[in-house]
């Protein structure tokens, strides 16, 4: 937070104390109380203070929806969710507690729940810029990047320096692959909030996304300084240094988001890629079975394990296996097609491999090469000269 900022609340605490210290507790002095301690962070205050509030007026919706703010912000969602809902059914019309019923449910990845909550709010002020924001977000998870964009204009219409929207609006621009473009909002929105990790976040995949990768590299360790135990963090942190062909250094940003979350399928897959580029080839495999077990129908996983096997632990049998079942899961694929012809034309299975070829080749004359955009030009080159050698 910023140090005035901070100077300011605890100036507004302090008179506000002295109030109630004139005049006795009321519902209205708590929830002030409680809502710049809640800015502060200071949670298990605010919390204190909403109980003294509560026991004054157990049926205030104000009350209530206090309870649920600080709840949500310390990341009890379910308990957040049972105050807020409370507050809603006290005051059924309460706009404020509407959007804080979508955020929680958000949070909680209910995000068909999530829309209906700001969609309410919406029928009561269809520019409300927290509502829009909200709405949008779910569509930026949806992958309908183009009318979230619409939306977060609408809001940044309304409150041109709202960091969420600006942030939110970064993430849409993303998805549409405009990456120059959120680049400049993602850093609109550090500007107007420095201490929210998120736009430092988007702004590291932009520019991981324009190879831009010290950059990204660095933008990630502020965002990491902001919240350390964030493993989603530490994940990408690991892409970027995977790229940058840091395979030690990504290894452990990769095994401290594991550590944090031992869910987390792309963290024991990019264990796994980059153990294998380091020779470990053993542990590398037992990250990658791992990575399965937790997402079996990841065809990029099962693809990468096929390369293991075939590359570094010499074990093709296994390698077209694992080929074999990245298809069933995605038979629209083709990097593990095109890679299971290189393995079968190692193995002298000529017919074989050419049948993989030919399905790769219709594909890229009919969708051009962004369907399998992984494939380097010397990948062309050796595909086209194997096609065109005679047949035994």
């Amino acid at each position: 937070m910023d140090p005035e900022l901070r100077r300011l609340y605890l100036q507004d605490l302090e008179e506000l104390e002295e109030e109630i210290r004139q005049f006795g507790p009321s519902i209205d002095l708590l929830l002030e109380k409680a809502e710049i301690l809640d800015f502060l962070s200071r949670y298990e205050e605010a919390q204190r203070v909403l109980a003294e509030a509560k026991a004054i007026d157990p049926e205030s919706p104000e009350v209530w929806n206090s309870i649920g703010v600080v709840l949500k912000n310390l990341g009890n969602y379910e308990e957040a969710f049972e105050a807020l809902m409370t507050s809603q059914r006290l005051s059924p019309n309460s706009t404020i507690t509407l959007k804080n019923i979508g955020d929680v449910l958000f949070f909680m990845y209910r995000d068909d729940e999530a829309r209906l909550w700001y969609e309410r709010a919406l029928k009561r002020d269809k520019n409300d810029p927290w509502a829009l924001t909200g709405k949008g977000q779910i569509l930026v998870n949806n992958e309908n990047y183009q009318t979230a964009l619409e939306l977060f204009d609408r809001a940044l219409a309304v409150e041109p320096e709202y960091a969420w929207a600006l942030s939110g609006r970064g993430m849409a621009l993303l998805g549409l692959g405009r990456f120059e473009e959120a680049l400049d909002v993602f850093e609109m929105a550090i500007q107007i909030d420095p201490e929210w990790d998120h736009p430092h976040c988007g702004k590291a995949e932009a520019l991981h996304r324009l190879g831009l990768l010290k950059e990204a590299e660095q933008e990630y360790r502020t965002a990491l300084r902001l919240d350390e135990l964030d493993p989603l963090k530490w994940q990408d942190l690991g892409n970027v240094l995977l790229d940058m062909g840091r395979y030690r250094d990504c290894l452990r940003a990769f095994r401290r988001a594991a550590n944090l979350d031992e869910y987390l399928v792309r963290a024991h897959s990019g264990m796994a890629h980059a153990l294998d580029m380091l020779g470990r080839g053993d542990e590398a495999l037992i990250e990658y079975d791992k990575a399965i077990e937790l997402d079996n129908e990841d065809p990029s996983i099962w693809n990468n394990r096929a390369v293991l096997l075939a590359e570094t632990l010499s074990r093709p049998e296994a390698a077209l296996e694992s080929y074999e079942k990245a298809l069933q899961v995605d038979p629209e694929y083709h990097l593990a097609r095109f890679n299971r012809a290189q393995l079968y034309s190692r193995m002298n299975r000529r017919a074989e491999a050419k049948a993989d070829l030919e399905q790769v080749v219709a594909v890229l004359r009919g969708e051009g090469q962004e369907a399998i955009p992984e494939l380097r030009p010397e990948d062309l080159e050796w595909l086209e000269n194997y096609l065109q050698e005679p047949d035994e």
